[in-house]
């Protein structure tokens, strides 16, 4: 009960949940005893809930935290024993409302055994499961940061070799190719280091921009021989998707294509609850072993493929087009947008 701490809805949760489960139990025994509603009938039920749960459960989860206990024995002895003095509390009360006899020691010492331990059992589930699944989460965001730290360097070696050669023959043009990677590296960067936040996602208007930038630096070294079209429904643009998600498509179908004139066509096309993203060249088209499954870890396309499943739930689908070139294609909700 200490590695994780309930935050303020789970515990008003789970002090609302054994507060109904008392009350409907108290209110059935009475029933089936046929007593008539009372009022006194209703406090008795009202400090059963403060006394049998709510101040035990309380008192006892703060007592863990503020002393670090971190043997489960030692916790569940100190539940069952606050339990145990909330029991016979609520039993003297009750007796004074009812006129009743008040509960000896020994009745709320075994009347609290079941409570506290079925309680304390179904805490610790729960925190374990909590505990399970942001161990889960820890990793999954991990590992998008290594795909990230992969990608950098890959497009980046790429773009600094089409300068490196302007340099000299064309000077002015190696100049605003280095203000275009540098805005494409921002813009990395930024949403990389970003990636702590649940689904951080990117608007689709802001990842053309980028990626129109580094599309510059492709023609500025391929000329003629490349040609970049986009196929956008503007009701897409705000739509959600992971950041970069685009480039490596788009390198690897330049990388991996012999035809020229290449022309590489970035496609959105709106189904309503969801829209497809489809990048769709006419080159030589997809090897059967890449079709089949078997990429290349660390490159473009594995990246891709594992930051869809991780970040976004979905597939990465490869296929060759009838008239020749290859088309890589995923789907996501827009429920994002």
């Amino acid at each position: 009960m200490t590695e994780i701490h309930l935050n303020n809805t789970e515990k008003l949760l789970a002090l609302a949940i054994m507060a109904l489960v008392s009350l409907a139990i108290s209110f059935t025994d009475w029933i089936q005893r046929g007593v008539a509603y009372s009022s006194s009938i209703l406090y008795s039920s009202l400090l059963c809930v403060l006394f049998m749960y709510w101040l035990p459960m309380i008192v006892s989860y703060l007592g863990i935290n503020i002393l670090k206990i971190r043997h489960w024995l030692v916790q569940i002895s100190a539940f069952y024993f606050t339990v145990v003095l909330g029991s016979y509390t609520w039993g003297s009360l009750r007796s004074i409302l009812l006129n009743i006899p008040a509960l000896a020691v020994i009745e709320a010492v075994f009347v609290a055994l079941p409570w506290s331990i079925g309680i304390f059992v179904l805490c610790k589930f729960y925190l374990n499961q909590k505990h399970l699944k942001d161990e889960q989460l820890l990793r999954k965001q991990a590992e998008i940061k290594v795909l990230h730290g992969q990608l950098n360097p890959h497009f980046l070696f790429n773009s600094l070799n089409t300068i490196s050669a302007l340099t000299v023959s064309k000077p002015k043009m190696a100049q605003q190719l280095v203000h275009s990677l540098s805005t494409v590296l921002r813009y990395s960067i930024n949403n990389a280091s970003n990636n702590n936040a649940k689904n951080k996602t990117v608007s689709l208007a802001e990842e053309l921009v980028a990626i129109n930038q580094w599309c510059e630096i492709e023609k500025a070294r391929f000329g003629k021989d490349v040609t970049f079209v986009f196929d956008i429904q503007e009701s897409l643009l705000n739509a959600q998707l992971p950041a970069m998600i685009l480039q490596p498509l788009l390198e690897n179908a330049i990388k991996h294509s012999v035809s020229k004139p290449l022309t590489v066509k970035v496609s959105a096309i709106n189904h309503g609850h969801s829209f497809t993203i489809s990048v769709e060249d006419n080159g030589q088209g997809f090897a059967e072993h890449i079709l089949s499954g078997e990429l290349d870890t660390g490159l473009g396309l594995a990246i891709t493929q594992s930051r869809l499943r991780l970040e976004m739930d979905t597939q990465l689908e490869l296929s060759n087009v009838p008239y020749g070139g290859a088309k890589a294609c995923f789907t996501l909700s827009t429920g994002a947008v």
